[in-house]
């Protein structure tokens, strides 16, 4: 299916509206009701953090059972986001929904979709990978949960419940092998040692040998996977009254990639006409006079480097604990957990795999033009909370609350040139000498961070009637938090001393003081009241409408690590309004909608500006004024036994509604078409650098549609059953960065998945054989974790205002291609 026809035919699909579904599904319903007895199986969820039926609870939840996932091939993160309206998953590891989310990797903000495993909040994106053998179910909550969820779940939440001890002895072994010489050996065993006490082990090991991105420069493949993964689990009941539910994991990842599936390329021709960069650069132009084309222009999965990439996650230690006593009209529970991880990616920085010096560029001395990169965070957290659930049939429902949060946070970004010698010693900008630089960096941020947040919460649902119920709550949330930041940058220009020496530029935070005082520290809080009241009415058993209004609330926080001008954003905060319908017709037919107004105060904004000192490239920490609405749709249809089909449609407007003025380093100048300058320019090195206003622009990471499908066929056999399925998935254009220009923007695209089970009669056994993006699509995610920037191919002639850009230089986030394998799954 070609891209061109792709949008077409989701939204031919997609287009059908919720009342036409209905009206054509109810009368083949009612005819098969008279002559068969299948129907949808009920889910039962805990998004209210009670067991409820998915279709009781007015909350947009989209819902994946283990079973669902091996049937329709949700293996990884960025099938949940295909098949959830409002998601998406960036290549830089982050989340959004209903266009809130983060986008920056710096320390000090806060994630605006909060990810919660076993009711334990989760920092890392490493629990969302777990797959379906160890994981009963994944719950995506879309739109504001700040009553009880809290401050991070401005956009929505996901819980993770794990797969929990048996009652009786037995486990699962799943084996996989696929291309790319990727195999994955995975085991669960279930020790019940006396009715009241059991024990889980389980373990995994998921080994890709060759990577996703081909290398023709000496390095490493890009995309290569080796991860392991174990878990402990004990589960007692001392007493009728008292459950307790303890989970210990740890994971270590040794990829050739960043956590969380991050693939990225660079996709546009290297700049090399101008030996330095007119805007932030520090040191001479590595792509400069290269004569070897960039491979990743034509096929983004080729790259050419010199330096081995590495994605490397140690010491992920988690462990929760789950205490609930029955005091008869309430369950008393406690949530908690500790987790803490070192994660350190890094690699090529040049693009290139050029190691001979350049000559002729730096006075005396040959320029050498390999540059590294280098990202090391450390981080440790622990949360408590105690809850107290009503129990009983009664009209009144509640839930009441406290929560407790602390988290120490350390985080290291180094770009650095190993071979230039010049780097070691650098000079002040007086030329005497500097603090020496053994690591010849010439950008080295580092950054501290401790938060600690508590909050009280509470909700009820008063039932009128058996139809008309209503649902108030409110939350009280303080964060504080403290950090501290250090940079140093040095330049090696040809245009200072001729090159022949490196400089420390770095930013004087208080020029009062005697020498460069190139750090600082940064301590604030916020807090905020939020809550929910939401009115529903339940017409009869199989319908359920709701209109809720909810506030949600993400803490405020700094950009910690670049010495940014504008390093604090204020607490944002978000209005919501959602109408909801869920409707069951026969039994065989579901489809759940809710429409959503969103009404953002002060968004938070990572935009990449000139640092304070006008030396380098910044990330400055903004608040703005923004709005979002839109449509979700999800159906299921059962129209005879064998045959399950499913579908969900997204639409997302998203629009900055206030917030000026910046530059937008794909465009500096504002010569796309589409740019709104406002706000007048500046000028950096002869470059112009033109102001825009974001009014008008869509919240990044925010596609304005999605589509996806799957249908499934069960043959029955005497020797068991062959289950065939099929999915289609399709991702409007989205944009990663709140300018209009092109560079900021990803084209749509589609993947198609096929699978095929089957499963012996008495279930001990099923083999697997699948294939993913079948077709072999392109697609990119995200911008990857650069700001494209503007390129200046020559020399301006003339004056200074003549120098203009000619193009743009884009990092792209990629899907994964094509990929195929068979998986064997003994149970016993």
């Amino acid at each position: 299916m070609s891209r061109r026809t792709a949008p077409v035919r989701a939204f031919l699909i997609a287009g059908v509206s919720a009342a036409a579904l209905t009206a054509a599904a109810q009368p083949a319903m009612a005819q098969a009701a008279a002559d068969e007895t299948f129907e949808i199986e009920e889910l039962v969820v805990t998004a209210e953090k009670r067991e409820q039926s998915l279709q009781d609870v007015p909350v947009a939840v989209s819902a994946f059972t283990s079973e669902r996932r091996d049937v329709a091939g949700i293996t990884g993160i960025q099938d949940f986001v295909n098949f959830t309206p409002g998601m998406n998953y960036s290549g830089t590891d982050r989340v959004s929904l209903r266009g809130a989310g983060r986008n920056t990797f710096y320390i000090g903000n806060d994630p605006g979709v909060a990810s919660y495993s076993d009711g334990f909040y989760s920092a890392s994106s490493s629990e969302l990978f777990k797959t379906a053998l160890f994981i009963e179910r994944t719950e995506i909550l879309r739109g504001p949960q700040g009553t009880l969820y809290g401050r991070n779940a401005i956009g929505g939440a996901i819980n993770q419940v794990s797969k929990r001890p048996s009652k009786q002895f037995g486990g699962e072994i799943r084996a996989g092998y696929g291309n790319y010489d990727r195999t994955k050996l995975e085991g669960v065993v279930s020790l019940p040692v006396a009715d009241n006490l059991r024990f889980k082990v389980g373990a995994s090991q998921d080994h890709q040998r060759d990577g996703f991105i081909k290398n023709i420069g000496g390095a490493n493949e890009g995309a290569k996977i080796k991860r392991t993964y174990f878990e402990f689990q004990v589960e007692t009941e001392p007493t009728e009254k008292l459950d307790i539910f303890v989970r210990y994991n740890r994971s270590s990842w040794d990829d050739t990639l960043g956590v969380g599936d991050r693939l990225a390329n660079l996709t546009t021709p290297y700049d090399t006409t101008r030996v330095f960069g007119l805007i932030g650069s520090l040191q001479v132009n590595p792509q400069f006079g290269y004569a070897t084309p960039n491979p990743g222009v034509t096929d983004p999965y080729v790259q050419n480097t010199n330096t081995d990439g590495y994605g490397q996650l140690r010491g992920n230690h988690v462990l929760t604990t789950t205490v609930t006593y029955d005091l008869g009209f309430a369950d008393l529970k406690y949530i908690g957990g500790f987790q803490q991880y070192n994660y350190q990616t890094g690699g090529d920085n040049d693009g290139t795999s050029r190691t001979a010096g350049i000559p002729g560029i730096l006075a005396g001395q040959l320029y050498f033009p390999t540059q590294t990169t280098d990202f090391n965070e450390h981080k440790r957290y622990y949360s408590n909370e105690i809850n107290l659930t009503s129990n009983g049939d009664g009209p009144l429902r509640w839930i009441l609350g406290v929560y407790q949060y602390e988290e120490e946070y350390r985080q290291r970004i180094q770009l650095g040139n190993p071979n230039q010698a010049a780097l070691a010693n650098p000079l002040t900008l007086a030329g005497t000498p500097a603090a020496p630089n053994p690591l010849r960096n010439y950008a080295d941020n580092q950054a501290t961070l401790e938060s600690k947040a508590y909050a009280v919460f509470g909700q009820a649902t008063y039932a009128f009637n058996d139809q008309l119920a209503l649902t108030a709550g409110l939350r009280y949330t303080k964060d504080k938090k403290s950090g501290t930041e250090f940079q140093r940058l040095i330049i090696q220009s040809p245009a200072i001393a001729g090159g022949a020496f490196a400089f420390d530029v770095s930013s004087d935070m208080d020029p009062a003081t005697p020498g460069v005082q190139n750090f600082r520290a940064l301590k604030d809080s916020w807090d905020a009241v939020t809550g929910v009241l939401n009115l529903d009415w339940t017409p009869d058993t199989d319908t359920l409408v709701y209109a809720k209004y909810s506030r949600g609330y993400k803490s405020g926080g700094f950009l910690l690590g670049t010495l940014a001008p504008d390093p604090q954003a204020d607490e944002e905060q978000v209005d919501a309004f959602e109408l909801g319908l869920k409707k069951t017709i026969g039994g065989r037919f579901q489809i759940n909608g809710a429409a959503f107004y969103n009404d953002y105060k002060d968004l938070q904004l990572n935009l990449s500006q000139l640092n304070a000192a006008g030396t380098a490239a910044a990330n400055n920490f903004v608040n703005v004024e923004a709005e979002a609405y839109g449509l979700e749709l999800e159906a299921i249809w059962k129209p005879i036994d064998n045959l399950d089909l499913s579908a969900s449609y997204g639409y997302l407007h998203t629009e900055i509604t206030k917030g000026c003025c910046f530059y937008d380093p794909a465009d500096p100048g504002a010569l796309d078409p589409n740019a709104t300058p406002s706000g007048g320019f500046v000028v950096s090195n002869g470059t112009r650098l033109v102001f825009q206003t974001l009014e008008g622009s869509r919240i990044y990471q925010s596609p304005k549609h999605k589509f996806a499908g799957n249908a499934n066929y069960t043959f029955e056999f005497d020797p068991g059953s062959l289950i065939l399925s099929a999915t289609f998935t399709w991702t409007d254009e989205t944009y990663y960065q709140p300018f209009k220009s092109a560079a900021n923007k990803v084209k749509g695209y589609d993947v198609t998945d096929f699978r095929a089970l089957w499963n012996d009669a008495d279930d001990r056994f099923t083999i697997i054989g699948y294939v993913k993006n079948a077709f072999d699509q392109k697609g990119f995610t995200s911008n990857g974790s650069t700001t494209p920037t503007a390129i200046f191919d020559v020399p301006g002639s003339g004056s200074a205002p003549n120098i203009a850009q000619t193009r743009t230089a884009i990092t792209r986030g990629l899907i994964q291609p094509r990929t195929y394998g068979v998986e064997l799954q003994y149970r016993f």
